[in-house]
C-alpha cells in the first residue's frame, strides 16, 4: 500500500514538472499595436514638393551700355510705378599713356592748323566771288551798250556761280575743320568727373516690392544686364512638379492643401493650371523621372510672410469617398502579387488576403477582406507568421 502511494505521488510530481518545463517553454506572445477597421470619409491625394512664385514677376535689366551707380534699394523695399531704381552713366574715356596723349595733342595742334586754313580758303574765296561780281557787273553794263558781245556777259555770269560755289565748300570745310578740333580735343581730354555726362535713369516697370538685387555694386555693366527683381507679393502661386501618373488624375478646379509652408496650419489652394507638356527631373536618387508642372492658386490671402521661391508641400485631392472601409496604410504589406495584413482573432494573428483601394497616404480602403470593426496589427515585424500568439496592449484611458 505504501509503495503505490510513493509511486503516486512519484507520477504526480513528474507530470507536474513536465507541465511547468512545457509551460516555460511554450512560445510567448508578441506584443503588436493594432487598430480596428472603420468606415469613415477619405480623400486621396498626390503630393509633390513646390514653391511659390509671384503672378507678376519683372526682371528690370540695364537699358544701355554705361557704368553703374551703386544701387541703393534693398530687398523688401517698396516701389511705385515709374520709381527711378537705377542710373547709368556714360562710360568715361579710358587713361592716356604718354605716347597716346602726345599724339592727342598733336591731333589738337594739326586740327587747329586745319581750321586757320581752311579759314584763310573761306577769305579767298569769298574774294574771289567778291572780285566775279563785279566783273559781272562791268559785263552786264558794257554788254548793254554793245560794247562786248553777250557772250562775255554770258561767261562773267558763269564765272560768279563757280565763285559763289567755291564759298559753299571752304565754308563747309572750315565746319569739318572745326569739328575735327572738337574731336581732338575730345580724345585728349583727361575726364576727372561726370561733368558733362548725362545719366540714364532706370524706372521700376510697376509698383511692388523689391525681391532680389541681382547688382548691387557700381561699375560697368552691358545692355540687358539683370539689375534687381521685384513684383507684387500680393499675388502669389504656387507651382509644383508630379510625376506623370499622379498628374494625369488632377484636373483643374482641383481641391489642394499647402502644407510645410511655414504655419502651423494648412492653406487651401485650387488647381488652376496644368501644363500639357512634361520634363526631365533628375530625382535625389540620381534617377530620371517625367513631371508635369501643376500652377494652383491660393484660395484666401496670401500669408504676410510669404514671399518668391518659398519651398512648400502641395497636396491635391484626386478621389474623395464617403464611408469606405479605412485601415492605417503602416498594416499592409506585399504578399506576391497581392496586398495582406495581419488580423487579431482569439489572440493571435491570422494572415489575410486584401483588395486595397484609394489611399490618402495615411489611410487606405480596403475593398475586399475585412469586415468593419476588426482589428488589424501596424507596421508588423518580420517575426509575426500567420497564427503566431499575439497581445495588444490596453490603451489608457483620456
Amino acid at each position: 500500500m505504501k509503495r503505490s502511494i510513493t509511486w503516486i505521488v512519484r507520477i504526480t510530481v513528474a507530470v507536474a514538472l513536465i507541465g511547468a518545463i512545457a509551460w516555460a517553454l511554450r512560445p510567448r506572445a508578441i506584443i503588436v499595436e493594432a487598430a480596428q477597421a472603420t468606415r469613415s470619409v477619405l480623400e486621396a491625394t498626390v503630393t509633390a514638393e513646390g514653391k511659390t512664385r509671384v503672378k507678376d514677376l519683372f526682371v528690370v535689366a540695364a537699358p544701355v551700355d554705361g557704368e553703374l551707380e551703386r544701387i541703393a534699394l534693398k530687398a523688401g523695399d517698396t516701389v511705385s510705378f515709374a520709381t527711378v531704381i537705377a542710373r547709368i552713366w556714360p562710360v568715361a574715356p579710358r587713361p592716356l599713356d604718354v605716347r597716346s596723349r602726345a599724339e592727342a595733342l598733336a591731333a589738337v595742334s594739326a586740327a587747329r592748323a586745319a581750321i586757320e586754313r581752311a579759314g584763310a580758303a573761306e577769305k579767298e574765296a569769298v574774294g574771289a566771288l567778291a572780285h566775279a561780281e563785279s566783273q559781272l557787273a562791268t559785263a552786264r553794263t558794257l554788254s548793254s551798250a554793245g560794247a562786248v558781245p553777250p557772250k562775255d556777259f554770258e561767261h562773267a555770269g558763269h564765272e560768279v556761280e563757280i565763285r559763289r560755289q567755291a564759298v559753299e565748300v571752304s565754308r563747309a570745310a572750315l565746319n569739318v575743320a572745326r569739328a575735327d578740333l572738337v574731336r581732338a580735343e575730345a580724345a585728349a581730354a583727361v575726364w576727372t568727373d561726370r561733368a558733362g555726362r548725362t545719366a540714364t535713369p532706370v524706372h521700376s516697370p510697376a509698383s511692388g516690392r523689391i525681391l532680389r538685387v541681382l547688382r548691387e555694386s557700381a561699375g560697368p555693366v552691358v545692355a540687358g544686364t539683370p539689375l534687381v527683381q521685384l513684383g507684387n507679393v500680393g499675388a502669389i502661386e504656387i507651382v509644383a512638379d508630379f510625376l506623370t501618373p499622379d498628374a494625369m488624375s488632377v484636373t483643374p478646379g482641383a481641391r489642394a492643401t499647402i502644407r510645410e509652408w511655414g504655419g502651423s496650419e494648412p492653406l487651401a489652394a485650387r488647381v488652376r493650371h496644368v501644363d500639357p507638356g512634361a520634363f526631365t527631373k533628375v530625382s535625389a536618387l540620381g534617377l530620371e523621372e517625367q513631371r508635369v508642372p501643376i500652377v494652383l492658386d491660393l484660395v484666401g490671402e496670401p500669408p504676410a510672410a510669404f514671399g518668391n521661391d518659398f519651398h512648400v508641400n502641395v497636396a491635391i485631392v484626386v478621389w474623395t469617398g464617403q464611408g469606405v472601409l479605412t485601415i492605417p496604410s503602416t498594416a499592409l504589406f506585399r504578399l506576391g502579387e497581392s496586398w495582406a495584413v495581419f488580423v487579431v482573432r482569439d489572440g493571435r494573428a491570422r494572415l489575410t488576403r486584401v483588395t486595397v483601394g484609394r489611399s490618402d497616404g495615411t489611410k487606405s480602403v480596403v475593398e475586399r477582406g475585412l469586415g468593419q470593426g476588426e482589428e488589424v496589427v501596424i507596421q508588423p515585424s518580420d517575426a509575426l507568421q500567420d497564427g503566431s500568439r499575439v497581445a495588444v496592449p490596453a490603451k489608457p484611458t483620456q
